[in-house]
């Protein structure tokens, strides 16, 4: 049997801490520009948290050399916020599989998200998902998230000692971006529908997999596995 490599999504299909990194986002620059909604200010989109960060910082002509310390700041105010989310939560069905999971030699798990990986770490942590992963892509990418998906393969390659097949990398998240993600690498996509967008609207992405959760894990495994 060929390794399996699996990339999850964090927000919306590994956990939720709602829109956590948004208030931390638009505090953050509350706190350098004065404006309350910084990221209604530019055009968000499914742009990596980089970009996102680069659209506000040109908005209000702050100099680039100061987006280091501005991350940094972030990284602060999002812990605060997501510490004190009495509603953050594991997703159901994710800790059996991830046990599960771990204890394969031939499964290979990684990120891949928008998400910083200081914010990416700081919200799993918060709920006890930072031992699962080691490895993956992350919002610090310049490009988009199929750009970033590209450099977590070659990192689970360097893992494995081998490259994988592509019908043995599994991408799995909770919007269109994801699939759109799985589509650009040639590789399976599963798509469920614990976060950002129903069942009824994932279905047109035309996810390999579609789940409305993955709380029956026997599913899930029988995908993986087959």
């Amino acid at each position: 049997m060929s390794n399996k490599l699996l990339l999850w999504d964090i927000d919306g299909t590994l956990m939720t801490c709602y829109r956590d990194g948004t208030l931390a986002m638009n505090e953050t620059f509350r706190r350098i520009t004065g404006c309350d909604n910084a990221c209604g200010e530019v055009v968000v989109g499914t742009s990596m948290d980089s970009s996102l960060v680069d659209r506000i910082m040109g908005k209000f002509n702050i100099p680039r050399e100061e987006k280091n310390a501005i991350i940094g700041e972030f990284a602060s105010i999002l812990t605060d916020i997501v510490n004190n989310n009495k509603n953050r939560k594991v997703l159901p069905g994710i800790i059996r599989i991830l046990d599960e999971l771990r204890m394969r030699e031939d499964v290979f798990m990684g990120l891949i998200t928008s998400n910083f990986r200081i914010g990416a770490e700081i919200k799993l942590k918060s709920v006890g998902l930072d031992k699962y992963f080691s490895f993956g892509g992350f919002g610090d990418h310049p490009g988009e998230k199929w750009d970033a998906a590209v450099q977590a393969v070659r990192e689970a390659e360097a893992l494995a000692g081998k490259p994988f097949e592509s019908d043995s990398i599994f991408i799995i998240g909770d919007t269109g971006y994801d699939i759109a993600c799985a589509k650009k690498l040639g590789v399976k996509s599963i798509a469920v529908a614990t976060g950002w967008m129903s069942y009824d609207e994932l279905k047109k992405t035309n996810a390999d997999y579609l789940f409305r959760s993955l709380e029956n894990t026997d599913d899930f495994f029988d995908i993986i596995f087959k």
